[in-house]
């Protein structure tokens, strides 16, 4: 008899088998039709990536969403059964199709339209799904199949096809880099970007916008080509770059704002916001207590000699230096990749929310309790509170961490202005958000007798580090509560399994039981394990259900009613919208909004939503807070300061 375990996979060979015997393609007269996946065993419910896949008679063709000078796109239809979740496909890039003298867009011999299933759970169930299409070559014949798509046993009836799946997913058009630059003379289209070449060729998702047949012209980086007379509207499209394809869309014209946002800008203006910003920043609560803790070693290093705190201030600087280009380099990789990305954005991930929280927490603890105690503490100390070129720079990097909760004033519009320039002028201004954030250490590292004016070491900073151990408690509490903006009761507990373990951990090492330094290591990695495996369920879409809450539609109708509106961009875990809220948005602005009859509309940006990313975008923003205004007699709406008063905010209303 073969061993028990031969059997199980015996049989499970066999499920895969009957089951796959179900996914044969369907097959027409010029094309045969099929789904396919990474893999069609399911462990576990989530987003599986799949995809339609195509192959038609040799040199027949089928069409793109905007199929050109004649035919059409396919269309597939489908019913999704309970627990599953079919998402509509999505496009790849496109070839030309010439048949002189038209000009269609598609895809010949074989194509794949990915798309995604959510199984909320592994229930078997199945589902058909119609396609409707055209294929043609010298005619065109309708065609249309249905596919049968099933779960059964934890097994997906698709083909297994990892690498074609993949090759179509990469043409997809993906976000267009800001340089890229889609404008208008009239009826004419430049379309600019530095890596353009002969062979790039733009696809206009509009209709009817362009006659197809006419040449589109490649000269010094720009592919230009004419509209229509009559076409008024924004034009949006695909491009293509060598294998690439990228999703471009002609920016409006003009957007009013108010005297200092950052329509309009200058570089050196960003830079000095920058700077501004990154010098306030330190004054934040989050980093307060590390680089005043920095400053009162520098106080001890000062009795060694004054060479020795220029080199603990200069490595502080590299620091934070070496770790703002560091994110700087992370979030225009971002851009470039087409994610619409800004500060604060890393906030509206649970996992970055929950590692920041039990960081602020153990920084904390360390502050408030006496971890100085014993051998090994005493190295910890060392790295963490004491001197030195290496512990420096890391109190440098430490600092920048806690501080990317944060937003001061004017950092909005400079980095607003950096994430929608060329790379160089990005990193620029990091570079001089880094001065201004490391400005005080700077100057001591430039002039050491400066530590003199700071107070004197004594029992006094014992208090004192105590004191700032509460602030960062306060600030963990702060970030605990985005959490609970974001998450279900089952995840903030886990977060607090996490700061209790982190306290325990500590009173080990302070009660000098033996080990405790290695025990309390292992409890970190295991719950620190937990947290990456951790399903962070969504909560339902914040104030998704008020009666304020923003959407484009909403912004839409009231613009054609002509009502005045005004749209607060906010988060939880931004500290100035906040800030704003608890001062500016008092009973009298809503008032006075009642009797204008403005109506105020909430973006809340603490969760993940693109079409609020989209819109921060639009006015030549990368984060919050943001603020707009708009009435009948604005030609567009105003783009107010990122610092508000009731005062100011009523003689905006008042004067518009």
């Amino acid at each position: 008899m073969p061993p028990l375990s031969t059997m199980r996979y015996l049989s499970l060979f066999l499920i895969i088998f009957i089951i796959s015997a179900e996914a044969r393609s369907v097959k027409t007269d010029h094309a045969e039709i099929s789904i396919v996946g990474n893999s069609n065993i399911v462990s576990e419910p989530g987003v599986i990536q799949l995809g339609y896949k195509f192959v038609f008679s040799p040199g027949w063709h089928t069409y793109w969403i905007n199929p050109g000078d004649s035919g059409g796109p396919p269309i597939f239809e489908f019913n999704s059964p309970s627990g599953w979740d079919i998402k509509e496909n999505i496009w790849p890039g496109p070839q030309r199709i010439i048949y002189p003298p038209l000009m269609t867009f598609g895809y010949v011999d074989e194509v794949i339209f990915p798309f995604e299933l959510n199984l909320k759970n592994l229930n078997e169930q199945a589902t058909e799904i119609t396609t409707k299409f055209l294929v043609c070559d010298d005619i065109c014949v309708p065609e249309e199949a249905t596919l049968l798509l099933s779960l059964k046993n934890g097994i997906l009836n698709i083909d297994e096809n990892p690498e074609e799946l993949n090759k179509w997913l990469n043409r997809v058009p993906i976000r267009a880099p800001p340089e890229m630059v889609l404008s208008s003379n009239e009826n004419n289209i430049t379309l600019e970007y530095t890596l353009l070449d002969s062979n790039s060729y733009f696809f206009p998702f509009n209709d009817s916008v362009m006659d197809y047949s006419d040449k589109q012209n490649f000269s010094n980086n720009k592919l230009t080509f004419g509209v229509f007379d009559d076409f008024d509207g924004n034009l949006k499209g695909v491009v293509n770059i060598g294998q690439n394809y990228y999703e471009v869309e002609q920016r409006g014209e003009t957007i009013a704002v108010a005297a200092n946002t950052v329509t309009g800008i200058s570089l050196l203006t960003a830079i000095i916001f920058a700077f501004l910003g990154g010098l306030i920043l330190n004054l934040m609560p989050c980093v307060l207590p590390v680089i005043a803790l920095k400053g009162l070693s520098l106080v001890k290093s000062s009795a060694e000699s004054n060479s020795s705190v220029t080199l603990n201030a200069s490595a502080y600087v590299i620091g934070v230096i070496a770790t703002f280009m560091m994110i700087a380099t992370i979030l225009v990789s971002l851009k470039n990749a087409g994610e619409m990305i800004g500060w604060g954005y890393q906030l509206q991930s649970p996992f970055i929310v929950s590692i920041l929280s039990i960081l602020i927490f153990g920084i904390g603890v360390y502050l408030i309790t006496d971890l100085s105690v014993g051998g090994d503490l005493g190295k910890l100390e060392k790295h963490t509170d004491g001197s030195g070129p290496f512990n420096s720079f890391l109190t440098g990097t430490l600092a920048v961490v806690v501080a990317s909760p944060c937003t001061a004033p004017f950092m909005g519009a400079a980095l607003g202005y950096a994430l929608i320039q060329p790379d160089i002028f990005s990193y620029l201004v990091f570079l001089f958000l880094a001065l201004g954030f490391a400005l005080p250490y700077f100057l001591i590292a430039l002039f050491p007798s400066l530590v003199n004016f700071l107070p004197k070491p004594g029992k006094w900073m014992q208090s004192l580090k105590q004191f700032f151990g509460l602030m960062l408690f306060a600030a963990s509490l702060w970030l605990l509560w985005v959490l609970a903006n974001q998450v279900d009761p089952n995840s903030i507990l886990f977060v607090l399994i996490g700061w209790f373990l982190l306290a325990f951990s500590s009173w080990l090492v302070i009660t000098k039981i033996k080990f405790a330094v290695y025990i309390s290591g292992i409890i970190g990695l295991v719950w620190l394990y937990q947290l990456n495996e951790w399903d962070f369920k969504d909560t339902a879409l914040l104030n998704n259900g008020e009666s304020n809450s923003w959407s484009i539609e909403k912004e839409n109708e009231l613009r054609g009613n002509e009502q005045a509106y005004f749209i607060n961009f906010t988060a939880a875990w931004c500290i100035t919208c906040k800030v704003n809220e608890a001062v500016a948005f008092s009973d009298e602005v809503f008032n006075k909004f009642e009797e204008k009859n403005i109506a105020y509309l909430k973006a809340d940006w603490t969760n993940r939503n693109s079409e609020i990313a989209e819109q921060i975008e639009k006015y030549n923003r990368s984060g919050i807070p943001l603020y707009i205004y708009w009435n009948k007699t604005l030609d567009e709406p105003i783009v107010l300061n990122e610092i508000l008063t009731e005062n100011y905010l009523m003689e905006v209303v008042d004067e518009n």
